[in-house]
């Protein structure tokens, strides 16, 4: 039962009563302790306020709610550029090429001597760089391209460089855009190796061959049920020798050419009916995708590396977004993969843990397969964080063929949607973007941060002010900032931008300074580039909230003790000791000098012991302390007042 006081100039601690010596007074607690400032000041040293900043986001798309301690350099969503330190600035513009004479879906893109070719339905076009243009059909498949390859074949006895193109029934072949001739073998994936070409079939049969004017020669059979190959890669092997790799939807093989047979890798994964869409070779290692997850595989002649680093780590993909990977490549500065919106499949979550004979390195962990009609996107990974490169802007509409060429001396990304062909202009190295002239830029980006907490989700924060650090070719490059708080995705417009230089908005408004309160707070920012310049782009290098933080009330009890006489038969002495052991007390003490039963809020206070200050006496010994000064305060407000 709590304790109560009824006797007037009484206070109970601990279940014990004492005798006081005046009020209890009040006194507040709860102020922060002051900030350390070592060394130079920067934005941070403000006493009375702490700063956010965001001038560096390398670790790239993928976190809603951010740890203050680890994701500093994170956004949620982003169609700028990422990849520079102090320069977030427009994509690269996408360059739509003209429509094809044929109009029907997309199946492939193939390179092949310099020129780009499209399998347009079963038409296969080759465009015309300099006249924009895809011309007339140079051939017609008897089925959908299912994959292409190019390299020598051998007949006669005569290298000869040919395009292959597969369709799982046959084999399309090609020495020139207008020399075509077609092999009967139903042929579903081809790679070139080892001076041959080999394919594999639905039912996973390979064969090989040098002469598609031949027959293929039979060779290993995958130990799997038909239907479940996805594509064959070239890969080292734990020997340090390139070998035939065939994916499927769950396990990585790879070809033992010496005994004609395929050997399960450690790489061994539940079924995922979009697993191994996505497979590529990218600085040494193989990668292999399952709905939005990337799988990174090294074979080692001791023990076999897999980790995860696909996009659907950490908070993943907002829901727009989702969907599955159907195409990897490679590219000098990135693994490029392209993501499929339109997959509808349920959405479950996968712990992804190391399997047998497997070593974990860093970044497993939580994979989230989800499904979403959305925008399908094209996202590129430089090993430290993932991009977006490019976004549909038609809902329900897939990436059905992507390839990254040299064609026409010019380095680019070619991919199809909507039935036409698009183009961008790749780096070959990671170029800070103020010294470059000749790049052309999109005309739109928009950047979400994660929601901001201070790191400390539970208590309001005050929004106080937004400064921002930015270059602007003209008064028409804009970059327009908003804000939105406490988890809710409604946005409040703050200012938009137009001139270079650094420029502080006030929260709420101009108008309005006395600041947004917020458990969480986050900003968008979006870029507008000037329309009659296709080179210059809004550079924003730096933004920085700065708000207050404040500790929730919290209060303090001060009492003056008398420790005279006997109270409810605990005489002085014991009482001293009383209050001692009430201060190195871990459990919370009770306090109260009240008398209130009969209310709905009794005032019974959990409170620490932390001060204790004895008045002792001089003299005969025995004579006890006559007075004691005791504070109180509580970890946590236990009651209303």
């Amino acid at each position: 039962m709590a304790a109560r006081i009824i006797q007037d100039g009484e206070i109970s601690i601990n279940g014990e009563r004492y005798q006081l010596d005046g009020d209890v007074s009040w006194f507040d607690i709860s102020q922060p302790p002051g900030k350390v400032v070592i060394g130079d000041t920067t934005d941070a040293s403000n006493p009375l306020a702490s700063t956010w900043e965001v001038t560096d986001l390398r670790d790239g798309i993928g976190i809603n709610v951010m740890d203050t301690r680890t994701d500093g350099n994170r956004a949620w969503w982003s169609t700028a550029q990422l990849r520079h330190r102090g320069h977030l600035v427009l994509p690269i513009l996408a360059v739509t090429t003209a429509a094809d004479e044929t109009v029907a879906d997309i199946t492939l893109l193939a390179d092949f001597k310099n020129q780009i070719y499209s399998c347009v339905g079963t038409k296969v076009h080759v465009y015309s760089n300099g006249a924009d243009s895809w011309g007339s059909s140079v051939v017609t498949l008897n089925n959908d391209a299912t994959d292409w390859t190019s390299g020598k074949l051998y007949p006669g006895d005569t290298a000869t460089d040919t395009l292959v193109i597969a369709t799982g029934s046959e084999v399309h072949y090609a020495t020139a855009s207008d020399t075509w001739a077609v092999n009967t073998t139903d042929i579903k994936y081809v790679v070139f190796w080892n001076d041959f070409l080999w394919g594999i079939d639905a039912d996973g049969q390979l064969y090989y061959t040098d002469d598609l004017s031949g027959s293929w020669t039979p060779d290993a059979l995958l130990p799997v049920d038909g239907q479940v190959v996805t594509g064959l890669e070239i890969a080292r092997g734990p020997d340090r020798e390139q070998h035939i790799y065939a994916h499927t939807r769950t396990t990585l093989y790879v070809h033992d050419n010496v005994n004609t047979r395929f050997v399960p890798t450690d790489l061994q994964l539940p079924f995922h009916p979009q697993g191994g869409d996505g497979h590529e070779v990218f600085r040494g290692q193989l990668f292999n995708s399952a709905g939005n997850a990337i799988y990174r595989f090294q074979a080692g002649s001791d023990q076999t590396v897999v980790d995860v680093v696909g996009p659907d780590l950490d908070d993943g993909l907002p829901a727009t977004r989702r969907g599955a990977i159907s195409q990897l490549l490679k590219s000098h500065n990135e693994l490029l993969a392209v993501i499929d919106a339109t997959t509808a499949v349920s959405t479950t979550t996968l712990v992804t843990r190391p399997f047998t004979g497997v070593m974990a390195m860093a970044g497993v962990g939580f994979s989230t397969f989800g499904a979403s009609r959305g925008l399908s996107h094209i996202l590129g990974w430089d090993g430290r964080g993932w991009e977006v490169k490019w976004v549909s802007p038609e809902v329900g509409r897939a990436i059905s063929s992507a390839l990254v060429s040299s064609s026409y001396n010019a380095y680019r990304m070619w991919w199809a949607h909507n039935q036409r062909v698009y183009y961008m202009q790749l780096p070959v190295d990671v170029i800070n973007p103020t010294q470059i002239s000749e790049q052309n830029y999109d005309t739109t980006a928009t950047l979400e941060t994660p929601w901001f907490d201070g790191g400390v989700s539970n208590q309001d924060k005050l929004a106080l002010s937004l400064w921002v650090d930015s270059t602007h070719p003209s008064s028409n490059a804009t970059l327009k900032f908003e804000y939105a708080t406490d988890l809710v995705e409604s946005y409040t417009t703050l200012a938009t931008k137009t001139a270079t230089g650094e420029s502080e908005y006030t929260l709420p408004s101009s108008s309005d300074v006395t600041g947004v309160t917020n458990r969480y707070i986050k900003f968008r920012v979006t870029w507008t580039r000037d329309p009659s310049t296709v080179t210059a782009t809004p550079d924003l290098h730096k933004m920085f909230l700065t708000y207050r933080k404040r500790v929730p009330a919290i209060f303090g009890v001060r009492a003056l003790i008398k420790v005279e006489r006997t109270v409810a038969g605990i005489p002085p002495s014991q009482q001293v000791k009383n209050l001692l052991a009430a201060r190195y007390s871990n459990p919370l003490v009770e306090v109260t000098w009240r008398s209130d039963d009969g209310t709905n809020n009794p005032q019974n206070y959990y409170m620490d012991v932390l001060n204790l200050q004895i008045s002792d006496r001089s003299g005969n010994l025995g004579i006890p302390s006559n007075r004691v000064l005791i504070e109180f305060g509580e970890p946590r407000q236990s009651i209303d007042r």
